[in-house]
């Protein structure tokens, strides 16, 4: 689902691929929890949109099921091609 704000990782900082060294287990494994954390900041952020939205509970389960009438299967749509 793409959002209409930017991604909530400005706070993640730390390591760059650039500034590691990949043959250190522990700079790699710090780079990879960073990564992780950006993630779930992300499907976090993205959660709570979808529940402000009304597309899911509190519990992850579906509320919303209709299509948007450009994506049903006899929509009569233009990709623009």
């Amino acid at each position: 689902m793409l959002s209409e704000k930017p991604l909530p990782t400005s706070s993640v900082k730390g390591q760059s691929l650039d500034a590691i060294d990949v043959e250190n287990d522990a700079e790699l494994d710090a780079l990879t929890a960073q990564v992780l954390a950006a993630g779930n900041k992300i499907a976090e952020s993205e959660r709570t949109e979808m529940i402000r939205k009304g597309i899911i509970d509190e519990h992850g389960n579906l509320l919303k099921t209709e299509l948007p009438e450009d994506m049903r299967k006899d929509a009569d749509r233009d990709f623009g091609g």
